[in-house]
């Protein structure tokens, strides 16, 4: 037992002793908390389950100070992980990260980004799994990296950085235009919102069953209050919109359809690609 001891470096037993302090503690302080949050003395936790408070509150307690060390290392860890294609470890690797550091958002768009879309990849190329396995376990993935984003936007919901990541989940997995078109929606008036969130948000729009005439009022509406809007992308949808709802040609914009980056200046029934900011469009 000694020589095990002496073997085993400091560091790990130093954490041993705060994890055993911690679960000893951390009973006695949940029935105060919960005692508190009785007389109304304490507010409940907002946006998560009594488990997962209860595993934060956990973490927190044990390693107090340790927190972001500890969460350091764990993602270097995650990273190992991610290397070996090791999804499932690097999943819940991340999950005692972000409880030990929710209000971070850099973590959760990680692992949002790992999931939906690494993850995901491996998936659609793996040629060593089953066609059948691949595909449930690409949905898995997909889906849980939406869980993810959605628990990290509850506890930073002024974050368009989240937001941004879970978008491509969307848009480059689910290849759903609906709710890639909300999610950019909703980092309008975010103060770190991308400066193409509202062109985007539009974009998207015009491309989810339904939603032609919401889409078309907020192009044209950019498209009239600046003309730095004006770009080929924005017209294009403008002028597809204008055709799908029968715009009146002397209400249409004057603008000829553009000549799109790698397509052809019309669609003519075909898809034509575009690309703003770095991202692909349909």
């Amino acid at each position: 037992m000694k020589a095990l001891l002496q073997k085993t470096p400091r560091w790990i037993l130093i954490l041993a002793c705060l994890a055993l302090f911690g679960l000893v503690r951390t009973p006695f302080e949940e029935r105060i908390r919960t005692r508190m949050v009785a007389d109304e003395l304490l507010l409940p936790p907002p946006a998560q389950s009594a488990i997962q408070q209860m595993s934060q509150s956990a973490l927190m307690g044990t390693l107090g100070g340790l927190r972001t060390l500890v969460s350091s290392y764990l993602v270097l860890q995650a990273f190992d992980h991610f290397t070996l294609k090791q999804w499932e470890e690097l999943r819940q690797t991340y999950r005692i990260i972000t409880s030990l550091e929710p209000g971070d958002e850099n973590h959760w768009r990680d692992v949002v980004w790992h999931i939906g879309i690494n993850a995901t990849a491996n998936m659609q190329n793996d040629d060593s799994i089953p066609e059948f396995e691949r595909n449930r376990r690409f949905h898995e993935y997909a889906i849980s990296a939406i869980e993810l984003a959605e628990e990290g936007i509850d506890n930073n919901p002024d974050s368009s950085v989240i937001r941004q990541q879970l978008a491509e989940v969307y848009r480059e997995k689910l290849k759903d235009n609906c709710e890639t078109a909300r999610v950019y929606g909703e980092m309008i008036g975010l103060s770190d919102a991308p400066p193409y969130a509202k062109r985007f948000h539009g974009y998207f729009l015009a491309q989810c069953p339904g939603k032609e005439r919401e889409a078309y009022e907020h192009l044209i509406k950019l498209y009239r209050v600046n003309e730095q809007n004006r770009l080929p992308s924005l017209i294009f949808w403008i002028k597809e919109m204008e055709k799908k709802l029968g715009i009146p040609f002397a209400l249409r914009i004057p603008d000829p359809y553009p000549n799109l980056p790698g397509g052809r200046s019309q669609r003519n029934g075909k898809e034509s690609p575009l690309q703003e900011g770095g991202i692909n469009l349909p």
